[in-house]
């Protein structure tokens, strides 16, 4: 991936984050899917996990497969790393957000304000609640997980849904599906909670040579 990674799979990673990781007052509780992802957002404050990521077409094809891993530690910093097709990162470090294509040799940056505002992304922060942005809507069960669908209630979103699949206080799948009918599928696998994860793994060092685009650079 080139602009495609920049554009529309970042859309898709805020959101996802907007989605999950940030709620500060708990869901309104209707079932067991609601309870299970309330504890994971109240309980949960550091986590790593690896992930397979597919995108589908309007046709429900697949385009592209990506694998990577992701570590979290709230409020506000994340590592989302891709291994394969192409090295890329996303990282986040409680004020700005890098957004690093290793072959192109280029990092963007953005402050944090920047990137959500407009967005549900400030649920990151926990400065929202789930139900500001979204209107929530549970699925039921399937092949073990426990399905949440989530529709934003701005009509200026990127996305027309959001689902999140629960397997107790584990998040076990996201689906993210856009205004032109493709979809982003992510399934998590070997998820841990409450891991140690020092700051110093989210502050992001600009590697020599590299360009510079947004808040530090032009």
């Amino acid at each position: 991936m080139t602009a495609i990674f920049s554009q529309r799979l970042a859309k898709s990673i805020r959101t996802l984050f907007c989605a999950v990781f940030c709620m500060v007052s708990p869901l309104a509780s209707a079932g067991e899917a609601l309870d299970q992802l309330d504890a994971f957002i109240q309980n949960v404050d550091t986590f790593q996990a690896n992930f397979e990521q597919t995108l589908y077409d309007a046709d429900a094809e697949p385009v592209q497969k990506s694998v990577g891993s992701i570590r979290i530690k709230r409020p506000g910093k994340f590592i989302w790393t891709y291994f394969s097709p192409e090295e890329q990162q996303i990282i986040a470090d409680g004020e700005r957000i890098y957004m690093y294509d290793k072959d192109l040799e280029q990092v963007t940056v953005n402050t944090i304000d920047d990137r959500v505002a407009g967005t549900p992304l400030v649920l990151l922060m926990r400065a929202a609640p789930l139900a500001d942005s979204f209107f929530i809507e549970e699925l039921g069960e399937s092949d073990g997980i426990n399905w949440i669908e989530l529709t934003p209630v701005s009509e200026s979103s990127d996305f027309e849904q959001v689902y999140i699949g629960m397997s107790g206080e584990t998040l076990a799948a996201m689906e993210l599906r856009d205004n032109f009918g493709q979809a982003t599928q992510i399934i998590f696998s070997d998820f841990q909670a409450g891991i140690d994860l020092a700051d110093s793994l989210f502050e992001f060092v600009v590697p020599d040579g590299v360009d510079v685009i947004g808040f530090d650079g032009q």
